[in-house]
């Protein structure tokens, strides 16, 4: 495994080593969007297509409201293990790779319970009951991917070290194993074996098991810079606060987030399981133009990470600038080459007409906006990278639980916009979310400690 932090620390053009550190996330994560697209295009082909799309739309947040522990481990852990290899302390970094490991296997296990024992509560609290369709198949989609949650954190853990240190190829090649095997269980059991939601479940299941060996086997290995051993599997609390000052406001940050879009969920399948679905399908065309966004905002936080570590305030400062740069020119190009093809593409993702009219609606609004996105994004990986992590609470707060909860209520209690209204209030808030953004990234402190 390369180690490339003379690229997080001394290459001259910054968006060469951008280029060269981003692409790999890029593709995996492109990758993967592509896999869900290819899942929901075999779900779509079901006989029941509306109310499996809509079962798998209800479940994502209350999965994203648990993944948020293994997102703030990984924030966390970045920004610490990045900072520690900046100064020359590779002895610290080790330390921390070990502690997220054993963090991220037991809140792994604990996840995978309250996951399994709670989605009844959870989808009931829902309105999920209202059809009995979706909340079954809800139910076992749910259940299903519990049992996939050490395995994510696991390779969550591998990923923030590699990436701490600057090597972004590595995760990647495991992603693509994973994703091919997902795609290949999912034509098997869906399209072939008709286990319709299950066998999509189980798919995303098998393929990220496959993986974790080889993930642990490598933290472990003598070509990781900052392999790890069984000396320094020990529970320093000092280090573990450490983590959990830098963690907490980003799992605090995504579980809010993950339930302001639960409630949100739950607003949309007020509507009908039409605008839940038509909702669901937009989301991941827009997941799919923000995935070398995510790219960017993972490579700065480790630009970040190091040179602060190093004291080299004017190159984070410049990494930021890049990053910046670099994703409004993508997200301008992606919604230009996606917006003449908008209806093509949904068409391929659902057979049901009504479902595809909402989603044209939806798709408009979404590529509207999605320069923002960029920004926001950007935003939230300098906040990270400097270990300002609670500017990054507050800025996903705000624009979720100020602004975008509170509107969407609004239109649906005072107006007569019906679902529009839910598309309208998204278009304002990713608006107003960057003055805010403007605001906090003037109160960063490139000297903050840990």
């Amino acid at each position: 495994m390369r180690d490339r932090s003379n690229l997080l620390l001394y290459e001259k053009k910054l968006y060469k080593a951008f280029a060269i550190m981003a692409m790999p996330i890029f593709l995996s994560n492109l990758l993967k969007s592509l896999h869900d697209l290819v899942d929901t295009y075999f779900i779509g082909q079901m006989a029941n297509s509306t109310a499996a799309q809509a079962a798998i739309s209800i479940a994502w947040p209350f999965i994203n409201i648990l993944l948020c522990f293994s997102a703030g481990l990984s924030v966390g852990g970045v920004a610490i293990i990045s900072r520690h290899l900046g100064m020359g302390d590779k002895q610290k970094a080790r330390e921390y790779s070990a502690l997220l490991l054993m963090l991220s296997i037991g809140i792994g296990l604990v996840i995978n319970v309250i996951m399994y024992v709670g989605s009844p509560l959870v989808l009931k609290l829902m309105g999920a009951m209202d059809d009995m369709e979706v909340y079954e198949l809800a139910l076992t989609y749910l259940r299903v991917r519990s049992f996939e949650m050490i395995f994510l954190f696991v390779f969550a853990a591998f990923q923030t070290t590699r990436q701490a240190c600057g090597d972004t190829v590595s995760p990647v090649l495991l992603s693509v194993v994973s994703v091919v095997v997902n795609v290949f269980l999912t034509w098997l059991f869906v399209a072939q074996m008709n286990l319709g939601v299950f066998g999509a479940a189980l798919g995303t299941l098998i393929g990220n098991a496959v993986i974790t060996p080889y993930c642990v086997y490598m933290l472990f290995s003598k070509r990781n810079q900052i392999a790890i051993d069984k000396s320094h599997f020990k529970i320093d609390m000092s280090e573990v606060r450490t983590m959990v000052k830098v963690g907490i406001p980003s799992a605090l940050s995504q579980a809010l987030s993950s339930l302001g879009f639960l409630i949100l969920q739950a607003l949309i399948l007020d509507y009908g399981k039409h605008i839940a679905a038509a909702f669901s399908l937009g989301n991941k065309v827009s997941n799919l133009l923000l995935m070398p966004i995510f790219s960017l905002g993972s490579v700065l936080a480790a630009f970040v990470g190091q040179n602060i570590g190093a004291k080299n305030k004017e190159r984070a400062i410049g990494a930021y600038n890049t990053s910046r740069n670099l994703g409004l020119a993508v997200s301008i190009v992606g919604c230009l080459i996606i917006f003449p093809f908008r209806r093509e593409i949904l068409s391929l993702l659902t057979n049901d007409p009504v479902t595809l009219d909402a989603a044209m609606e939806y798709i408009f609004w979404v590529l509207l906006t999605q320069p923002l996105m960029a920004m926001f994004q950007n935003y939230i990986g300098l906040f990270n990278g400097s270990g300002n992590t609670k500017l990054s609470f507050i800025m996903a707060t705000v624009r979720l639980w100020v602004i975008r909860l509170p509107l969407i209520l609004c239109f649906k209690l005072l107006t007569d916009l019906g679902s529009a209204g839910i598309w309208y209030a998204m278009v304002i808030s990713n608006f107003l979310i960057m003055i805010v953004g403007w605001i906090l990234k003037g109160k960063v402190n490139y000297e903050k400690k840990l």
